[in-house]
């Protein structure tokens, strides 16, 4: 039996199980969608220039039952007074999804501006975004290793699909008239199942003791369930990458899942600890150091400082300098998202 961080890693080696990911799962997934209001899906690409402090997204998210889309883009640096002005944003919602008959993903331009094109499955994307006069982005994501997918069933992600994929970004960003090359390490995701929004039913305690179900039209299947997640990562360059996912919780997080690649070898990440330091007037992560463990006994121990960030609710992005062992360093984001209640213990602590 071998144990680490609390948990038996060889159960979990046994127990696991992921989705095997084809070409197909470039494209819309509507054939696996139930009727449910809440269906969705995503996909998220991100770049970063870091002597600049600079981060970028692309995000799209389609509603198909209930005929929406949202998202949109962001850039942001540390020259903002506050983490909620950003050198650029725009985001979407509520836009109208064109019928299934005339959108494929492999080849898409979302109603929110950003397009999409497929050059090889599964691993190279062109991806372009215009709003002329503001920001107009023109990169090719490839990817450095096959995408990860998360494991069925566990948090966050207890339903659907969700998958990362660590890659190489190259291309022009035009951020109001300034041409600015990109060429750099990051990660885009992909994700297709249930996500709900707003309050779920509140569960009623039984005679027994027992807690009753939600109703499954309300019940979270993402971060919502368990107050939060912290969602980290860094591409150090081709053959170094990692990522993982945390539980917010008040002093030691426990790390879910993710991935390893070290050396080029890939691995899949079972267990680990995150700790965060905060602002004490703001709530926002300072720093992450973080310990995991992968599917081949192979640690990882890490530090990450924020140099950049922008706000999203109880919680938001940094773009994140780690360093790990004795020479490796690279870029990469910190995206941590909490309950108000845990938001609020943050600026406690």
């Amino acid at each position: 039996m071998t144990t680490a961080f609390g948990v038996d890693l060889d159960q979990l080696r046994a127990e696991r199980t992921y989705r095997d990911l084809v070409p197909a799962d470039d494209d819309f997934h509507d054939e696996e969608m139930t009727d449910r209001w809440w269906e969705t899906e995503t996909c998220w690409f991100s770049w970063n220039v870091p002597e600049r402090s600079l981060g970028g997204w692309a995000y799209c998210q389609a509603r198909p039952n209930a005929n929406i889309c949202n998202g949109g883009a962001w850039v942001w640096t540390d020259h903002a007074a506050y983490p909620w002005e950003l050198a650029y944003r725009a985001e979407y919602s509520g836009l109208q999804l064109p019928p299934r008959a005339e959108r494929d993903m492999r080849d898409f331009e979302w109603p929110n501006g950003v397009s999409v094109r497929v050059i090889e499955p599964l691993t190279t994307y062109a991806v372009r975004y215009t709003d002329p006069g503001a920001l107009e982005v023109d990169l090719v994501f490839e990817g450095i290793m096959e995408p990860n997918p998360h494991p069925n069933g566990v948090v966050p992600f207890l339903k659907g699909a969700h998958f990362d994929q660590a890659g190489h970004v190259t291309g022009t960003m035009i951020l109001r008239g300034e041409e600015i090359p990109i060429d750099c390490y990051s990660i885009r995701d992909r994700s297709w199942g249930p996500r709900p929004l707003g309050r779920p039913r509140p569960r009623h305690d039984k005679p027994d003791g027992r807690s009753s179900e939600q109703d499954p039209g309300q019940s979270r299947s993402g971060i919502g369930s368990f107050g939060g997640v912290g969602y980290s990562f860094c591409v150090a360059g081709p053959g170094e990458a990692w990522l993982t996912y945390a539980i917010p919780g008040p002093e030691v997080e426990p790390i879910a899942c993710g991935f390893l690649l070290r050396g080029g070898e890939y691995g899949r990440i079972l267990a680990g600890e995150r700790r965060v330091t905060f602002d004490r007037h703001t709530g926002w992560p300072l720093s992450i150091q973080l310990q995991a463990v992968d599917e081949f006994d192979r640690r990882l121990s890490v530090r990450g400082d924020a140099v950049s960030r922008h706000w999203r609710g109880h919680g938001g992005d940094s773009l994140v300098h780690w360093r790990w062992g004795d020479t490796v360093e690279g870029w990469g984001e910190d995206q941590s998202y909490f309950s108000r209640d845990q938001w609020e213990a943050n600026r406690r602590r």
